[in-house]
């Protein structure tokens, strides 16, 4: 038995700005994380609308992780597994992300 609970928050500003405000929050994190050569770079970001969400945004995204991974990692890990590719449907509050692996690990 799956037993969901929902909590609610009373908040001093609208939904609709929360929306604006959450997007802007993590544009302004994703800018600060971002160096020349790493960090997250936007493919695409463009509106979309389904049945299943409604109107939301539609963004592809490349992450690059080498300074953040432990040096361990580093070592032996190929330098391609330390860049992901997201894409990510978000219709606020409605969110679907994934993460693709691009690398073939089959043992040939």
């Amino acid at each position: 038995m799956v037993l969901i609970k929902e909590f609610r928050i009373v908040m001093p500003i609208s939904l609709e700005e929360y929306e604006i405000a959450q997007s802007y929050m993590v544009l302004k994190m994703q800018q600060e994380n971002t160096t020349s050569t790493e960090g997250i770079e936007v493919l695409e970001n463009r509106p979309f609308e389904n049945d299943a969400f409604g109107k939301g945004q539609y963004t592809s995204k490349v992450y690059r992780l080498q300074s953040k991974a432990p040096s361990w990692l580093k070592k032996i890990a190929p330098a391609q597994s330390l860049v992901m590719q997201e894409e990510a449907w978000n219709a606020y509050p409605k969110c679907k992300s994934g993460l693709p692996c691009p690398l073939d690990f089959s043992l040939v």
